[in-house]
């Protein structure tokens, strides 16, 4: 688990007060941890082109610029705007000095097997003028190594693209990660990211964030130690079957897989003759369930739903973030994780009171996400996405490992059985939320084929994590 920071400003100067730097050595640090990771991946590849804006992060590419003049390369500097930070301005004249080539269009430069994109980075505020759109678009249409320097030009500093954004093989974050950069809409232009050392370790760099990034060794799986043992030491999972039964039993299926001692499947009495040999069925509520899940094809709330959530911790799920009965649920001491997609959320959002519409949460989900969770700190919500979102009492985490695989029908039922299934086990609502969710992106990760995984299928590959 990695820290994330929507801005590291502060981290810079924190970093120079601290230890005798200056923001020059910052950015002729950053310049040679671009120069190393260009080391690794050139694998022979010499025409390197550098993308120039006017501010800092221009200033990097510059001071690139210098540092692989004269070496094994073949640099040129496309200056997009003219320097206007004191930095860039210094490093601008730094490159002429050392007789880098400077070259105002795109056309008058030599065909490029790298392009280093140090045109805007962290820096854009509104947004993108018609020419720097123009330039970003012959940018990607280059066939060549794409490396952005700290964040590629056209994403805000929420990871938000108004219009377009340089398409990124590698993107090497400035002395620490950035939140940005793992936002859905990031997803498809970052490629993979590094972070540079500005010259201080990362754990003298960083300092406290409330943001977290998970990484597939934080994966807690619900292995079995205890052998002289039986089904009911691994917890029962009630599940609420409705009209679209699919949906339950999908959500059953899993929780069975990820661990569950016991499965069983409330609801129309139609459910006993469709269900799985191996789970059961339960006309009433089972009072030694240890979990339940619900609201997977639901129209409306159960009934009984508070003496589910007085008896055990409970998974809600689709349609019941489009009942009004969930705000009175919300404000009572419940055991509630919440898995609602960016639809069912706004529907919840709106239900709150909060006057805002789809395009602004899209723009603004991790700010949503940690107001909800400090409004109500002790439920759990999982905000499904490209890049899933949990939050929990102030707290952020970022489940940057699943891919669109997933997109399709039922993988938010078995999500919802596996945390269930965890639930069940004993894990904490935050614990069973963030490992049911990095094992549901590996396992849909399993599939070599991505638009051929099943629900099915991701049920399977559980076994395989």
């Amino acid at each position: 688990m990695q820290n994330l920071y929507e801005n590291t400003q502060e981290l810079d100067n924190r970093a120079c007060a601290l230890y005798g730097l200056e923001p020059s050595l910052l950015m002729e640090n950053a310049a040679a941890s671009l120069h190393q990771e260009l080391d690794k991946r050139a694998q022979g590849l010499k025409n390197v082109l550098v993308v120039c804006g006017g501010g800092d992060n221009g200033g990097d590419g510059y001071a690139l610029a210098r540092r692989l003049r004269g070496s094994k390369y073949s640099v040129q500097v496309l200056s997009a705007k003219e320097p206007k930070s004191a930095l860039c301005q210094i490093q601008y004249q730094r490159a002429l000095a050392s007789r880098v080539e400077i070259l105002p269009a795109l056309e008058l430069c030599q065909t490029p097997q790298v392009v280093i994109d140090c045109l805007l980075g962290s820096g854009l505020k509104g947004a993108l003028s018609q020419e720097l759109q123009d330039v970003i678009h012959s940018l990607n249409a280059l066939n060549a190594l794409k490396i952005a320097c700290d964040v590629p030009s056209g994403l805000d500093a929420h990871g938000f693209i108004e219009s377009v954004a340089f398409r990124a093989n590698l993107c090497v974050s400035m002395g620490a990660l950035k939140s940005g950069l793992f936002s859905d809409g990031a997803k498809d232009f970052v490629g993979e990211v590094v972070v540079a050392n500005l010259g201080v370790g990362q754990d003298l760099y960083e300092e406290d964030s409330v943001l977290f990034l998970l990484e597939k060794s934080d994966l807690v799986l619900p292995w079995r130690v205890k052998q002289n043992t039986h089904k009911g030491y691994f917890g029962h999972v009630g599940v609420v079957v409705g009209a679209q039964s699919g949906a339950g039993l999908l959500s059953a299926k899993s929780a069975l897989a990820f661990g569950a001692g016991m499965v069983s499947v409330l609801g129309a009495p139609t459910l006993r003759y469709i269900k799985p040999a191996e789970i059961m069925y339960s006309p009433t509520i089972p009072q030694q369930a240890t979990a339940f899940a619900l609201g997977m094809g639901l129209d409306t709330l159960p009934k009984n739903l508070e003496q589910m959530l007085a008896l055990a911790p409970c998974v809600l799920d689709a349609g019941v973030f489009y009942e009004k009965a969930l705000v009175h649920i919300l404000k009572q001491p419940y055991q509630v994780v919440l898995t609602p997609h960016p639809k069912e959320f706004l529907s919840l959002l709106q239900m709150l009171g909060h006057q805002l519409d789809m395009p602004e949460l899209l723009r603004f989900k991790l700010k949503w996400a940690h107001a909800f969770s400090q409004a109500y700190p002790h439920i759990v919500l999982l905000l499904k996405g490209a890049n899933p979102i949990i939050a929990y009492s102030g707290q952020i985490y970022i489940n940057p490992l699943g891919s669109s695989a997933l997109a399709k029908g039922g993988s938010g039922d078995v999500l919802s059985g596996m945390i269930a299934a965890l639930l069940a086990q004993g894990y904490s609502l935050l614990d069973a939320a963030l490992n049911a969710s990095l094992a549901h992106a590996l396992a849909g990760s399993a599939d070599p084929h991505s638009y051929s995984l099943t629900p099915s299928k991701l049920i399977n590959a559980l076994a395989t994590l």
